[in-house]
């Protein structure tokens, strides 16, 4: 393989990675900004990324890591808009805290394609958004636990990153299904996404309610780290359930300490796909939503390939 058929991920500056290609008159760039680089889901999108590059070795692929930090994801892309890039590929660590990049990717003439998160602007100020139903996802989630636990009980939720569009969204969807359901008492814990601090929370959490029938968690992450903490305290027959569907997620429903995860695709290569057509002038949707099933035991060997 040549050089300029290689995909590789360098480091620039800390925070941004590029995968470099063979200078070209006509070379597109598109920059990629990951709320951050260490989660699994995004690993796992970061790879499917790479992989994607390297079947498209005119395209020049630049990797902008978050850090989980607002500030540090909007200088990140303010200097990929600078750089002129040919389009940029946008998950937002925070919806609102990221709404002013919308504004000067349209001033610069740069296309902006949302990913996985909402950003918090009109859809007249982006080109085009795709990721999953999150409200909906809630539901999902909701569903399969009131059919494992029954119309009564305990759930402790443990929450992701405030302010971010997906623990919003998942969280609304979630306790909307569950207040159709008056025996079930939702108790929510923030653990941002990260496993030691959902440890932490769920230590508090199982402390104060060792009554719990089920917990909810917005990612597989704090999914696991609510299964040892029940396995810890030795709390059993309590339905566990994550989301994404990741590697982490497939191998906790594989081995029983997740009841289920729901599948939420990482959104590549379809993002790529998109800012190509966006970049050709074709017609796209604005809003593309891919689904997300429910991975349990049964279905694990479908979604977990």
């Amino acid at each position: 393989m040549t050089c300029r058929q290689m995909c590789r991920i360098a480091m620039l500056g800390g925070t941004v990675f590029a995968a470099p290609v063979a200078a070209s008159a006509q070379q597109v760039e598109i920059g990629i900004a990951q709320p951050n680089l260490e989660h699994p889901y995004r690993v796992g999108g970061i790879e499917r990324a790479k992989a994607w590059g390297a079947e498209h070795p005119d395209v020049k692929l630049t990797i902008v890591d978050g850090r989980r930090d607002s500030a540090t994801q909007l200088s990140g892309v303010e200097d990929l808009i600078t750089r002129h890039v040919s389009a940029v590929v946008l998950s937002p660590n925070d919806s609102k805290a990221l709404a002013p990049i919308a504004d000067a990717a349209k001033r610069a003439n740069v296309p902006l394609i949302i990913f996985d998160r909402k950003l918090d602007v009109p859809e007249t100020d982006f080109a085009a958004f795709i990721g999953s139903d999150n409200i909906e996802m809630g539901r999902v989630a909701a569903r399969f636990v009131i059919e494992k636990i029954g119309e009564e009980g305990k759930v402790i939720q443990l929450e992701g990153t405030p302010g971010a569009s997906a623990t919003v969204d998942r969280k609304q969807g979630f306790e909307e299904e569950m207040a159709k359901h008056p025996g079930i008492t939702v108790v929510s814990y923030v653990g941002h996404y990260r496993l030691q601090e959902a440890v932490a929370a769920m230590e508090d959490a199982v402390t104060a309610h060792r009554d719990v029938k089920a917990v909810f968690a917005h990612n597989d992450t704090m999914a696991m780290g609510a299964a040892q903490v029940l396995e810890e305290q030795r709390l059993e027959g309590v339905t566990t359930v994550g989301m994404d569907g990741a590697k982490e997620g497939c191998e906790g429903v594989a081995s029983g300490r997740l009841t289920g995860s729901v599948y939420y695709p990482t959104m590549f290569p379809e993002s790529l796909d998109l800012a190509m057509k966006v970049l050709a002038g074709e017609t796209v949707e604005k809003m593309t939503f891919l689904d997300t099933p429910m991975i349990t035991k049964e279905t694990h060997d479908t979604y977990c390939k």
